[in-house]
């Protein structure tokens, strides 16, 4: 496994796919449904390549474990883009600040899920640690 592999976020294969993907006409829901391909793709990178996750340490108990990779945001997916050169950075500026209110206006999480209040008042540590 090359150095870093079990931290990428992003594969080549997921920039190419979402540069490919963009348009200034992509609706937000096109956005998060692609977001959510992206993750099954990157979920496939990892196991066909045998990288597990990164190892994690608890910072309330020092137990080391793996970590959990979560799903590509929305945002994550504008920082791609911005870095790939697909969007300027004023566009970047205007598309986060979009984003947000639109979140905001419609109660999604970061992947353009509903937020679901039950889920949000765990206080656990996810990985069962503490």
């Amino acid at each position: 496994m090359p150095a870093g592999d079990a931290q990428r976020v992003w594969f080549p294969e997921m920039l190419e796919i979402l540069v490919a993907a963009w348009s200034p006409s992509t609706t937000w829901d096109q956005l998060v449904e692609l977001c959510g391909r992206l993750t099954d793709l990157r979920t496939d990178l990892r196991k066909s390549r045998g990288i597990q996750a990164p190892l994690m340490k608890c910072s309330k108990c020092g137990s080391v474990s793996r970590g959990d990779i979560k799903g590509v945001s929305v945002r994550s997916a504008l920082f791609a883009l911005r870095k790939a050169g697909a969007i300027s950075d004023t566009d970047f500026q205007r598309l986060d600040h979009d984003w947000k209110k639109h979140r905001a206006v419609r109660g999604l999480d970061a992947l353009g899920k509903k937020n679901d209040a039950s889920s949000a008042t765990t206080t656990s540590d996810p990985s069962g640690c503490c």
